[in-house]
């Protein structure tokens, strides 16, 4: 799952996008209104945590922007507006979940939690692919009550397969959402993560190669 932070205070920002990457998110951060905007528009996020008070471009103009265009990314408002009639506003403009500073870091992620797990129309944690049992809370994956042992990024294309069944996904997007822009990762490596899942799950699962587009895990 894939991140955007629009924080300017900086050692906040860094608190919860350490945080968000302990939980095993992809996280871009960044604090600056109007560059959280140009990121909206020409990448993918699952989920956008936004401060109000950003320069060149206020969080509920953002918001506004985004509901004008029809955007339905979850939004979680991070802010020091705490007063009834701000919170009132910024769900009201479109905002999904409203935390109040001062927080708890926990606190942040159980909000991303729930809000990702609503986004994606999953009323239970764990999801059911033939004889697999994925956690998407502690992102974890078992066959018949045994951990199967994937690495970070095998986990991270497979949970993206997984939330995309049946649809054909390229190369380029699987990237786009399993990393952040201060990853080194080269593209092609995603041909390798694709053969190494097929080689774990083996018959559990029916990935397939569609020549030129990329790949479907089919249900």
């Amino acid at each position: 799952m894939k991140i955007l932070l629009l924080e300017d205070n900086e050692t906040l920002s860094y608190g919860i996008y350490k945080k968000l990457k302990e939980n095993a998110y992809v996280v871009d951060q960044l604090n600056d209104g109007m560059e959280g905007l140009l990121a909206l528009k020409t990448g993918s996020y699952d989920l956008l945590i936004l401060d109000l008070g950003l320069p060149s471009l206020d969080g509920i103009d953002i918001i506004k922007k985004l509901r004008r265009n029809k955007e339905i990314i979850p939004i979680l408002i991070i802010s020091a507006r705490d007063k009834l009639d701000q919170r009132i506003l910024g769900l009201d403009t479109g905002a999904d979940d409203y935390l109040c500073k001062p927080f708890e870091l926990d606190e942040v992620i159980a909000r991303v939690h729930a809000l990702l797990r609503r986004s994606k129309n999953k009323s239970l944690k764990t999801i059911k692919y033939k004889d697999l049992d994925f956690d998407s809370k502690s992102r974890t994956l078992r066959k018949k009550e045994q951990n199967i042992e994937l690495t970070k990024r095998e986990l991270s294309i497979f949970e993206y397969l997984l939330f995309n069944l049946d649809t054909v996904v390229s190369k380029e997007t699987i990237v786009e959402h399993i990393t952040s822009y201060d990853d080194d990762f080269n593209p092609t490596a995603v041909e390798i993560y694709i053969s190494r899942l097929r080689k774990k799950l083996s018959f559990s699962i029916d990935l397939k190669t569609v020549r030129g587009l990329g790949y479907i895990l089919n249900s």
